[in-house]
């Protein structure tokens, strides 16, 4: 390893030794960065040094990355990052006194500084809101962890962790709050939103640093329309085919609940059924899509309560990426007041995304499946978003395209394990009508991944507030107002994430098109894709038009 690759390699561990500890590294159990004026002055220039000697373009943006999070902070960002950390380490290690204990301490002085540092009246109420979620679910964690253990000193401790939090809530109340969802919510926003987060002069800076976009805010607007434009009349075609086998109402939140009602997969029984159905689709994912290393390992939990507003259907974490038994934690929601999974055609959806998606690829991608990633690149950071982000959403695609192409063939013509696939989707239902029904979730979901892109311009660049976003989003698509902002609000918390789905997938999809039409094995081509780890958005889409 050269000495620069090292030197970033410490001052990564250094600011985020969180996710050195998830990521295996365990002599940084226990540690948060502490946010002081001290530490960020040091840490920045030692990043200027650093990006001053950097050799490559992997090292300088993986550096601009990690400025853009010192640079670029809001008060909610101690809280998530404690929250994160902390059920990080309860997945890994269980309640270990010593480490919560110092984590509490470190959560507590970051809670001080950001007291101290920021004017929390003047915060706009969407990140209050934000901010008071982070509290809730902090303090239902540290009492679960307080009912669970037996050690009198870290009680102790959690109880001043507890008093810190209520302090923090109380210097930003928020009249009719308390459990954080959308009933809640979107009245407050229309009571009290201005529509001005603070963002309009950073947006544009933050997305490029953080997560590697070349695009404007106004052309991902654009492209977001376009694809909005372009799609939702196909969403739109499926819903009325649907609809007329049901003899039911045309428009998307009926045939959504009618699928839902048809081939419902009670909420108790979700995630067994998860695990059941994934054995059926590795085989046909590893024979046509993306290869998956020998050593893969991905368990699926429930979400817990503590973190139910902030994944509202599923989400995905790596852990130990930098040994050789990596491992993933698919979480999956069933609480019915949030977005939960409702039909075996979502979770099918859902597998696609988070597992064939997002879990193979950092899978792959430490393990250096078909191409060996250095270090830097392996690294978490706010650059992996887009590319994770762009491979997880095209592959819904690409799994409707195949699966669509199978159910055409006939019988004698299907590989075993195809076969084995399709009986299992015919079980659900008539395959012809399951097909189009999963063409629908399809569709649905890509419409709002459109939106996501559309409404996080608008929202940041204070084009429109939320409320007015959302309700512009329901009009143009039929969805339900609680839909969208379950699917927009969240994203919030940090500003630039929400368009990476479309705008990196629809970008990815264009430059394996250009590969098909050069002949290339796309198997092939998918599987380097999810191998070659984190290098910044536009270094991994040169690396894939280069193959």
């Amino acid at each position: 390893m050269v000495d620069i690759e090292e030197e970033i390699y410490e001052i990564w561990k250094e600011l985020r030794p969180s996710d050195a500890f998830l990521e295996g590294l365990n002599q940084y159990a226990g540690k948060l960065f502490i946010f002081s004026s001290e530490n960020k002055e040091r840490v920045q220039k030692k990043i200027q040094y650093l990006k001053s000697k950097a050799n490559t373009q992997v090292e300088k943006k993986f550096l601009i990355s990690l400025e853009a999070t010192l640079k670029f902070r809001d008060p909610h960002h101690d809280l998530s990052d404690m929250t994160w950390t902390l059920f990080g380490h309860l997945m890994k290690e269980g309640v270990n006194p010593l480490h919560i204990s110092s984590l509490i301490d470190c959560m507590n002085q970051n809670i001080d500084y950001s007291i101290n540092n920021h004017n929390l009246d003047a915060l706009p109420i969407e990140l209050k809101i934000i901010l008071l979620n982070y509290c809730n679910a902090l303090l239902g964690m540290l009492k679960s962890i307080s009912k669970d253990t037996d050690d009198t000193a870290l009680k102790e401790k959690i109880e001043r962790g507890l008093s810190k939090i209520k302090e923090y809530k109380d210097l930003v109340p928020v009249k009719g709050l308390e459990k954080g969802d959308f009933t809640e919510v979107f009245p407050i926003l229309k009571r009290d939103s201005t529509g001005d987060l603070g963002r309009f002069t950073l947006y544009p800076q933050l997305i490029k640093e953080q997560y590697d976009y070349y695009e404007t805010p106004d052309e991902i607007e654009k492209k977001g329309l376009e694809w909005l434009e372009k799609e939702l009349p196909r969403l739109m075609e499926t819903a009325k085919i649907i609809a007329d086998y049901y003899e039911i109402e045309c428009n998307i939140e009926a045939v959504d609940k009618q699928i839902a009602q048809k081939r419902n997969v009670e909420n108790t029984d979700l995630v067994n059924f998860i695990k059941d159905f994934r054995k059926k689709t590795s085989a046909v994912v590893e024979k046509h899509l993306v290869k998956i290393n020998p050593r893969y390992d991905t368990r699926i939990i429930e979400t817990p309560k503590s973190l139910l507003n902030f994944i509202p259907t599923a989400a995905m974490t790596s852990f130990d990426g930098l040994t050789e038994k990596p491992f993933n934690v698919l979480f999956v929601t069933t609480d019915e007041k949030h977005s939960p999974p409702t039909s075996p055609i979502d979770i099918f959806q859902l597998i696609v995304h988070e597992e064939y998606g997002h879990c193979v690829n950092f899978s792959n991608s430490a393990l250096g499946f078909a191409i060996k990633p250095n270090l830097i690149e392996k690294l978490d950071s706010s650059l992996h978003f887009p590319i994770s982000e762009a491979i997880s959403f095209h592959r819904e695609l690409e799994t409707q395209t195949l699966v669509e192409e199978l159910a055409d063939k006939k019988r004698e013509d299907l590989e075993k394990e195809e076969a084995e696939l399709l009986d299992t989707m015919a079980s659900w239902g008539d395959i012809k009508e399951i097909v189009l029904e999963s063409r629908f979730l399809i569709y649905k979901w890509r419409i709002i991944r459109f939106l996501r892109a559309i409404g996080d311009v608008r929202i940041n660049m204070n084009k429109q507030s939320v409320v007015e976003f959302v309700q512009w989003a329901s009009k143009k698509t039929g969805f339900s107002e609680k839909l969208i902002y379950d699917q927009i609000f969240f994203f919030q918390e940090n500003p630039g994430i929400a368009p990476c789905y479309a705008i990196a997938g629809m970008s990815l999809k264009e430059i394996q098109d250009e590969a098909k039409k050069k002949g290339k094995d796309i198997l092939e081509f998918n599987t380097i894709a999810s191998s070659l780890g984190f290098p910044g958005r536009t270094i991994f889409e040169e690396k894939l038009r280069n193959l």
